[in-house]
């Protein structure tokens, strides 16, 4: 208990080991500085003010899916929140990137991605939908692959995946999803939790008329 006690306190706390890193795989590298913290979830009320309502959990559902944990449902919540690695450096100059899950419960996918969803890998105006869960690395500004994710490997069933969608904001703390659909078009996702799940959608309204569902639509932001 003790040494989970400490991990918890220590591992948020920044990192300030630069070394040069090739992004892209073409020889160009940077110094990358990467500091560690956990996904904080702010959702909006409906009388427009702003609401803490969990962190992204390290723990997946039968599906494969990445799940959400706050106090009220887990007094221990803060072992069981998500550790993500943001390479700082990457995020000064606006460049989307991979998030690292420090304490993945699957090794072999070790990134939080975007996983195509029932009607697709793209999002745009209609109420289609991506699933937010484990998968393995891919290069910044790609279309959607089979990349190999949490998803197919719980269900057994093909899907597309991304994990360098991430912008971080150095001063707000923002982490926001930008997806590259499959004709390559750009998308700044909302971020939506429903079902205990997360989801990527490109409209709110549509998604929730489509699939009759309660959202919670949330922010993520650094919490360190």
């Amino acid at each position: 208990m003790l040494v989970q006690s400490l991990a918890a306190l220590l591992l948020p706390a920044l990192l300030s080991t630069a070394f040069p890193v090739d992004v892209a795989g073409d020889g160009d590298v940077h110094a990358e500085i990467n500091t560690l913290g956990y996904l904080k979830c702010t959702a909006t009320t409906s009388s427009g003010k702003s609401k803490v309502i969990g962190y992204v959990s390290r723990a997946l559902n039968s599906y494969g899916e990445y799940i959400g944990v706050s106090p009220s449902n887990n007094k221990d919540d803060v072992a069981a929140r998500m550790l993500v690695s943001i390479d700082l450096s990457l995020a000064e100059n606006g460049t989307a990137q991979s998030l690292l899950v420090k304490n993945a419960p699957k090794n072999n996918y070790p990134f939080l991605g975007g996983i195509g969803g029932q009607e697709g890998s793209s999002i745009g105006s209609d109420g289609d939908y991506l699933l937010v869960g484990g998968t393995r690395e891919t290069a910044t500004g790609a279309k959607p692959s089979y990349c190999g994710n949490t998803f197919t490997d719980a269900r057994n069933i093909l899907r597309k995946c991304s994990s360098a969608i991430w912008l971080f904001n150095t001063t707000s703390g923002l982490v926001t999803p930008q997806w590259v659909n499959d004709d390559g078009t750009a998308v700044v996702a909302n971020i939506g939790y429903t079902q205990g799940a997360f989801v990527f959608t490109g409209d709110k309204k549509t998604f929730e008329d489509t699939w009759n569902q309660d959202v919670d639509w949330i922010t993520l932001s650094l919490d360190n």
